[in-house]
């Protein structure tokens, strides 16, 4: 009986040891325990390459390895829109008398583009002569001539390279003149003409820029118009008088190629 209850006790008392090891371990545990921190510095992320600049489009279909465009060149004719051009502009021929009797008057005028396609012709045509012949002591009045011509024209570019551009220019143009020949008995006849035209032509002006001139430039064409001419001789003294109207149409270069180098060729500078 004695020795039950001494087991019982050595029991009861390991098992109280266990727990109370248990429990020492477990708050040793936890003291022991400890809290580590990580701090990371931040790296900045690396800068992203410069965009690289987009490519130049191309038109039309590109081989494999080939040499791309080059770039467009300004024509000598754009470099002058906007600007006033000053020079010879042709010159007219008007019949000043009934017996068929012609004069010239050059014409000096302005050429100035609005834009690359259209642009605005003015010139003015004059002509005054006159003089005396000697013989001995007689002198005698040479018969002298008044010519008067106003020209317009509206020239439009319709196509070109570098240094050529094609135009066709609607123009007219509006004369008058005035002249006095020799009647008997010393008194003179009066002359006076009226002219007037109406047409196109088509032709090409070149300018200089292939020698470094792109200002100056020569133009030369043909022109399909319509003339009306009239002229009037009236005797002194109040006599009938006589006039002459004619009227014509078809090409300005007339029946001499060399026309085309004296009536219808200009010259012009751009300011």
């Amino acid at each position: 009986m004695n020795t039950a209850k001494l087991a019982i006790g050595l029991l009861a008392t390991g098992v109280g040891l266990t727990t109370v090891s248990a429990q020492a371990a477990e708050a040793t545990t936890e003291t022991t325990s400890t809290t580590t921190t990580t701090t990371t510095t931040p790296v900045p992320a690396p800068s992203e390459p410069a965009t690289p600049p987009p490519a130049p489009a191309q038109r039309g279909m590109t081989l494999p390895g080939a040499a791309p465009e080059p770039a467009v060149e300004t024509t000598d004719h754009a470099a002058v829109v906007r600007r006033f051009g000053v020079g010879y502009m042709g010159r007219r021929t008007m019949i000043i008398s009934p017996a068929g009797d012609t004069q010239d008057a050059p014409i000096i005028g302005v050429r100035y583009w609005l834009d690359p396609m259209i642009g605005i012709d003015a010139g003015i045509g004059l002509l005054f002569s006159g003089g005396s012949t000697t013989t001995g002591n007689a002198s005698t009045d040479l018969q002298g001539y008044t010519v008067f011509m106003l020209h317009g024209g509206v020239p439009l570019a319709l196509a070109g390279s570098k240094h050529f551009s094609f135009q066709v220019i609607p123009e007219l143009n509006f004369g008058l003149s005035g002249s006095k020949s020799p009647a008997p008995g010393g008194q003179s006849n009066d002359l006076s003409g009226i002219h007037f035209d109406i047409g196109a032509r088509a032709g090409g002006e070149v300018q200089f820029g292939f020698i470094g001139i792109p200002e100056l430039s020569l133009q030369a064409g043909v022109g399909l118009a319509f003339s009306y001419d009239h002229s009037k001789l009236t005797p002194p003294g109040g006599g009938a008088a006589n006039s002459l109207n004619t009227t014509s149409f078809g090409t300005s270069v007339g029946n001499n190629p060399w026309n085309i180098f004296t009536s219808n060729i200009a010259a012009l500078y751009y300011f």
